[in-house]
């Protein structure tokens, strides 16, 4: 009884601590070479898909219709939901690209990522972040991800949006 009692306070401590110390563990991390950068390695190329293949994407996001089927052997699709307090989210048109960005050196995640397009006025539209868990790091480091925006809604708070995101994964 008392050896559990103790290994649970030593658990606590040591998740308090580590937790506290995290931006100093990676860097050390960091300095020995321990941590995989997470950027493309010299030479990798943007995967892309056939032009015809490309416009029927878009042509199935425009007129909100599954783009899955579209995509041709060794690419894979999904769509995810990123939550936005940007009302320009709403003037976005179905078929836009979307640029996925790693952020390797946010304290917050290790695996953030963040997505945003370009507007006609040649602004920055910044979305939001990938939710936790979406395991695509890998992929966009090595130029294997094509995105897409699919739609925007408002969500029940008032000042809030969602933007639903087609994501096309090159998986051989």
């Amino acid at each position: 009884m008392i050896g559990s009692f103790l290994e649970a306070i030593f658990a606590v401590v040591g998740t308090i601590i580590g937790w506290l110390f995290r931006p100093l563990i990676r860097e050390i991390r960091t300095v020995l070479g321990l941590d995989r950068p997470m950027t493309a390695p010299a030479g990798i190329k943007q995967r892309d898909l056939p032009q015809g293949v490309r416009d029927g994407i878009l042509a199935a996001l425009q007129a909100d219709k599954e783009a899955k089927a579209t995509l041709p052997a060794g690419w894979r699709g999904s769509y995810s939901a990123i939550s936005s307090d940007s009302e320009k989210i709403g003037d976005l048109m179905p078929g836009t690209e979307i640029r996925l960005i790693l952020e390797p050196d946010n304290p917050e995640r290790e695996d953030s990522v963040r997505a945003e397009a370009d507007l006609p006025d040649r602004s920055t539209l910044r979305i939001g972040h990938l939710r936790r868990g979406h395991e695509l790091s890998k992929s966009i480091a090595y130029g294997r991800v094509r995105c897409w925006f699919a739609c925007g809604r408002r969500t029940l708070r008032a000042e809030a949006w969602e933007a639903v995101l087609f994501v096309a994964v090159y998986d051989p």
